[in-house]
């Protein structure tokens, strides 16, 4: 392994290593001598397509991307890169974090490595804000038009002396039997494993459960009724009666199915205050990972008066806005995921080197300073 003296006596004797005008780090890992990149969003370091940074100890490294080995930049020219690295990381739209170690992705240039306790709450409000207030505004669009309409039907009633009551019935019965086809045929076909497919009515969709299952190591399951696709008729009659099933997911396939029933079960997206609420939930729920298991085992996420349901629709919306929040979570996590079990190694080693290199030539005032900073 290269011991932090050699890494230094070959960045001054070997000047191609370093940077001439601006000097701020060597433009070629220290370990293997490739090109480490260039990056255009972090201005006070544009060297390197993967940057690692503790704020707290005040580290900064350049991650080499053939070997993968890290790179510890010059002491006295991280700070400003390091609030530059921290301020877009805050404003990332892919994050994954572990206990103490969290990647996110700029740009198709350039990743970062956090180190530190992860920003879970500061992202999600800044992140589904946005997409649930956007829900929001469609759905008090749609409302605005619906009440129109039910004050042109007001209208009617107003005039049905003059046309006839019949009419005004017949309008009525045909609103009861649209309404009934709706809540038999097919509002929603999920996609499983094997071609297997679920068509779902509104109805169904509505009654989907959330169930505590111990045989599994996620501790929760989805049950739901569904309609049989051999008995599915599309046709003018109305009010044929379908097959009904029930299924019990588990796994994936169950994260797949709550990924759909959700947004449908929170039309109205959510505003600032509700986006809040669902934060605090998903706080309360042990975070994204345990978020389902955790509210399929507790009474307290349904009003007094549902408590003994355990369907998603019965849950306070808050609740479910923070499931749908988890499974977006889960959905990156997965996606990047495999990479942190092997950048927490690499921290570990990278950062007892650092801890030894920052030592080297820095004065005994220096170090009382920056443990007073470490402490504040």
């Amino acid at each position: 392994m290269t011991s932090p003296d050699l890494i230094l006596r070959r960045v001054a004797q070997n000047p191609s290593l370093r940077w001439e005008d601006p000097p701020p780090v060597y433009s070629t890992c220290l370990y293997c001598n490739i090109g480490l990149g260039r990056n255009e969003e972090i201005e006070a370091l544009p060297v390197g397509r993967r940057l690692a940074y503790d704020q707290g100890r005040g580290r900064l490294w350049v991650v080499c991307r053939a070997c993968g080995r890290w790179n510890l930049t010059p002491f006295d020219e991280r700070w400003e890169a390091i609030e530059a690295c921290e301020k877009a990381f805050r404003a990332t739209t892919v994050r994954i974090s572990s206990d103490n170690i969290s990647l996110a992705r700029i740009s198709e240039g350039l990743e970062l490595i956090r180190i530190g306790a992860p920003l879970l709450p500061e992202f999600a409000a800044w992140r589904y804000g946005g997409q649930f207030l956007r829900r929001h505004r469609r759905r008090l669009l749609t409302a605005a038009g619906r009440i129109g309409g039910i004050g042109v039907f007001g209208l009617g009633a107003l005039v049905a002396p003059l046309v006839g009551s019949g009419a005004l019935l017949a309008a009525a019965g045909t609103g009861a039997l649209l309404a009934l086809k709706r809540m038999r045929k097919p509002d929603l076909v999920v996609s499983l494993d094997g071609g297997r497919q679920l068509r779902l009515s509104h109805h169904q969709v509505l009654h989907a459960r959330l169930l505590v299952d111990d045989t599994i190591e996620d501790g929760w399951s989805l049950q739901i009724d569904h309609l049989d696709g051999e008995h599915f008729d599309d046709s003018n009659r109305m009010v044929r009666q379908f097959a009904r099933e029930a299924t019990e997911l588990q796994g994936d396939e169950a994260r797949s199915v709550a990924a759909l029933v959700l947004p449908r079960l929170n039309p109205l997206g959510g505003n600032e205050s509700s986006v809040s609420d669902a934060l605090h939930w998903l706080e309360a729920a042990g975070g994204a990972e345990r978020a389902f298991r955790n509210v399929a085992y507790s009474p307290r996420v349904r009003p007094a008066l549902d408590a003994a349901q355990c369907t998603f629709a019965t849950m306070h919306p808050g609740v479910r806005l923070a499931l749908e929040m988890a499974l977006h979570e889960d959905d990156e996590r997965r996606a990047l995921g495999g990479q942190l079990s092997a950048l927490r190694f690499a921290w570990k080693e990278a950062e007892r080197l650092a801890a030894i290199a920052d030592r080297l030539g820095v004065s005994d005032e220096v170090e009382q300073q920056l443990a007073l900073l470490r402490n504040s």
